[in-house]
């Protein structure tokens, strides 16, 4: 490579622009982005066990260590980031602790529990959900305590909860509580707002005990404060009973605004009569009712695109196939690793989130996990096999180019100029991408990002392989479908460069297929509708792999961006995979553009099918020029005779075929009428036809009877054909002076004659053998002459068997018959009028169905 070459400049400037472009990624992605808010510097190991510390002050010991992981808030994230600068609104304690955007979360799988809703579980072999999750905020408070379950705490009696909720003698309380009997007859009673007044003096051990509204807010109190939430403003707005089977527990819903956000705050607080708390659930409902209509609208048009867009995918591979315009291999290879790539990352997936729910794999998670497995095999494998089959060959057939590179890949040649630009090149475009869809949302206003709730590494193994390799195949099927298919059918009606570069714009905009949301809607349609549009630049300048990586370096960026936006993030792993990946492909292009093959040295990769097609293609054209050839050999015209009307067809069911008639000018007005059938159909046939054409020519010169000629052809069609290649054939001399026509067969068809006088047709087949079928002595002894007197619209019909075994689509034979019949109707029509009513019949029996065999026929009338 000539580095002082202006495109060599325009690389370096591109390399340069590229790591530019990264270092401002990351100042300005960290600077909007909102993660670096969360603060998980508690650590998984420290919330793990706060978590269990929590769990079991409550009642709730797990049977092994809690699953713990940090999480996102999105929807309470979203919202806040609508409403405010979110970084300085978090940096406050006081927004930290009542909206928390980013928490701890513990799943505890519970022992010697009981249910407060069944006593015993009837799902024979189905493992136990039964867990609690505790929620923490950043610092290691509790925040909520989920309990969907409804699983009793043990103990269930509380007496400092109760004694606090009496507001009585402790002494009172804690004398009762290792009884049994006594925690049963605990029940709330509201009665329509009045409470029953408890006092201690009516805690009585064999009776009733109910307990009013104020007892249960204030133990939903003791709780509260006691939590994140402390008591600091809020208020109670709702106290109900909640039935759970034999007993009753009330919900005691607290609730505060903010005065600097349009959101409430409501922490719902579940307890049992005995004290015990069931569970403190969260809200942050936003009191404007802010439902995006245009979200399930968008939603709804994106599914009926992509059902409409896989349907136009079908009909095209089915055309494709049909002109078996597809490269099997390369289509067959992609979809069966698509078709174990997809299950494998399902798989981690799956086992991993049952792992950390239950602890063990039982038969029906299997047989669940097989079904899927085989699932999303068949639909990876079906979807990448139809794609790039219908990917490949559109872009092949119009814009072949763009497959340059991936074409150089697929004969071998991994290490040459062609592959080390397209490695650099895309990874800079991919870095300048970034950068681009950074700054769009620092230029749109109210531009937000929308997070997962969980990170990589906390729903997967292999959290790496999982997300490049997810990100790699998923967006090679992206890009196949957008640029391939769609520009490259667009290809082959407009070459504007508009088209090439609005298209894809359109699409992302409309599909929008990132794995990241961004808001509002302006900026969703900005950023999608931008990052087509350059990619869309991309690809017309580049070619489909040079397109491709910048799509994947683009969206890995972003997509791994959790692994560096947060100290010990769990991704980092992921992140630093990307990183390494991206450094390799630096180093493999630098290396193959400094070592490799120029492109002048490089082979040409030309897929199969299309040299199948080429091939085709050559004997097609061979066949044509065979057939003009074999056209040439037949009369030009029917003779003209005085006294007579001869009109004659040949027909050949392929180019070529091996049914022949000509006519041999003899001196005494004579004229020789032959008509033949080679055995079998196409070229050999064409070229015996052309044979015994030559031979006839040739022995006509020293005429003595039809059946010398005959003799003679039979003898030199045998001393050149091969066994079992024959010819049947009539030949015969119509003497126009005498009115006279004589002929022999060897084997043919009948002679039809129709006499006028008498308004009848007969047959006239004399003995003979097809030639080539016997030697000189027995085909001598079986070959006759026959004579046929002509008078005044006496009528000689020769043809070949593809006139009378011609087949119908219902699988019916014409018949001799039909023909019969047909020229016995019709006998007073000029021999071309009978012929054109002849081949007019053919043609409606057959119902225009394929022609099987050649169709000859001659027609001579005595006018």
């Amino acid at each position: 490579m000539n580095f002082g070459s202006d495109t060599a400049k325009q690389d370096l400037v591109l390399i340069i622009a590229g790591a530019v472009a990264l270092l401002l990624f990351f100042w300005l992605y960290s600077d909007f982005h909102p993660l670096p808010a969360a603060d998980n510097s508690l650590g998984n190991s420290a919330a793990r066990e706060l978590a269990a510390k929590f769990a079991m002050e409550f009642g709730y010991e797990s049977e092994s260590p809690p699953f713990t992981r940090f999480q996102t808030n999105t929807e309470l994230l979203d919202s806040l980031q609508k409403q405010t600068a979110f970084k300085d609104f978090y940096a406050d304690s006081v927004n930290r602790s009542l909206f928390p955007a980013f928490y701890w979360i513990a799943y505890l799988k519970m022992q010697n529990h009981s249910k407060a809703e069944e006593e015993f579980s009837l799902d024979i072999g189905d493992e136990s959900t039964d867990a609690v999750a505790v929620e923490l905020s950043e610092s290691g408070k509790l925040i909520a305590l989920h309990n969907n379950e409804n699983i009793l705490p043990t103990p269930v009696f509380r007496p400092d909860v109760l004694n606090y909720g009496i507001q009585g003698d402790s002494l009172n309380v804690y004398s009762f509580s290792n009884d049994s009997i006594f925690t049963r007859s605990l029940e709330f009673r509201f009665n329509n707002g009045t409470e029953q007044n408890t006092s201690r003096t009516r805690l009585q051990r064999n009776q009733v005990n109910y307990l009013g509204q104020s007892v249960a807010e204030r133990m939903a109190h003791f709780y509260l404060q006691r939590s994140a939430w402390g008591d600091k403003d809020f208020e109670i707005i709702s106290t109900e009973r909640v039935p759970i089977n034999d007993v009753e527990g009330a919900t005691v819903r607290f609730e505060r605004s903010a005065s600097d956000v349009r959101q409430l705050i409501q922490v719902d607080v579940r307890i049992l009569p005995s004290g015990g708390l069931l569970s403190m659930e969260y809200n942050h409902p936003n009191p404007t009712g802010d439902e995006n209509l245009f979200s399930t609208i968008k939603e709804g048009v994106r599914a009926i695109v992509l059902l409409i867009g896989s349907f136009w995918i079908i009909v095209l591979l089915f055309l494709r196939f049909r002109m078996r315009l597809i490269d099997i291999k390369a289509a067959t290879l992609l979809a069966v690793l698509a078709g174990l790539i997809f299950p494998f990352v399902v798989t981690l997936w799956m086992v991993y989130d049952h792992l950390n729910s239950f602890g063990t794999v039982n038969v029906e998670f299997v047989v669940l996990l097989l079904i899927v497995i085989g699932f999303t095999a068949a639909i990876a494998t079906l979807g990448f096999f139809a794609v790039t089959a219908i990917a490949d060959s559109i872009t092949r057939q119009y814009w072949i180019e763009k497959l340059r590179t991936i074409d150089v890949l697929r004969v071998g040649y991994f290490n040459n100029i062609p592959v080390g630009l397209t490695l650099i090149r895309g990874i800079s475009f991919g870095f300048l991408l970034a950068l681009v869809w950074c700054l769009i949302l620092f230029l749109i206003p109210g531009s937000y990002i929308t997070l997962e709730p969980n990170f990589e590494a906390d729903t997967t193994f292999l959290p790496y392989f999982s997300e490049l390799l997810g990100n790699f195949f998923f967006y090679l099927l992206i890009a196949e479908v957008i640029f391939l298919v769609f520009v490259g059918q667009l290809r082959s009606s407009f070459k504007s460069v508009f088209a090439a570069v609005l298209v894809p714009s359109l699409l992302f905009i409309i599909v929008y297929p990132f794995p990241f949301d961004v808001g509002g809607f302006t900026t969703e349609l900005v950023t999608a509708g931008v990052i087509g549009l350059l990619l869309g630049i991309i690809y017309y300048r580049e070619d489909f792999l040079t397109t491709f990586i910048a799509l994947f370096v683009f969206v890995s960026l972003l997509s791994t961006a959790n692994g560096w936006l947060i100290e010990n993030s769990p991704d980092a792993s992921v992140f630093y995979s990307l990183i390494f990946l991206i450094i390799a492909g630096f180093i493999s292009g630098g290396y193959s553009i400094y070592k490799g093959s120029s492109v002048r040295d490089l082979p040409k990769f030309v897929p199969d099918y299309i040299e199948e097609l080429a091939q085709e293609d050559r004997i097609r054209q061979e066949l044509k020029i065979a057939r003009n050839v074999q056209q040439s050999f037949l009369p030009l015209r029917t003779p003209s005779i005085e006294g007579y009307e001869i009109a004659a067809i040949c027909k050949p069911a392929y180019e070529t075929g091996g049914d022949y008639y000509d006519f041999i000018s003899l001196s005494n007005d004579r004229l020789a009428v032959t008509i033949g059938d080679v055995s079998g159909k196409g070229i050999q046939a064409a070229f015996f036809m052309t044979f015994t054409k030559g031979v006839l020519h040739a022995l006509c010169s020293d005429f003595n009877s039809t059946i010398d000629i005959l003799s003679k052809t039979n003898t030199m069609f045998r001393n050149n054909a091969n066994r079992g290649t024959f010819i049947s054939l009539i030949f015969g001399i119509l003497d126009t002076n005498q009115n006279l026509f004589s002929f022999s067969r060897a084997g043919h068809n009948p002679v039809l004659f129709f006499n006028n006088k008498e308004g009848s047709l007969h047959e006239y087949q004399p003995e003979g053998i097809a030639i080539g079928m016997a030697n000189d002595e027995m085909f001598k002894k079986n070959i006759s002459e026959e004579n046929i007197k002509l008078h005044k619209d006496d009528i000689l019909i020769l043809f070949t068997d593809g006139v009378v075994e011609s087949i119908s689509k219902t699988n019916k034979l014409y018949g001799d018959q039909r023909l019969h019949d047909l020229l016995k109707k019709n006998y007073m029509l000029s021999a071309k009028e009978l012929l054109n009513i002849v081949e007019e019949d053919l043609e409606n029996f057959g119902e225009k169905s394929t022609q099987h065999d050649d169709l000859t026929m001659i027609i001579i009338k005595k006018k």
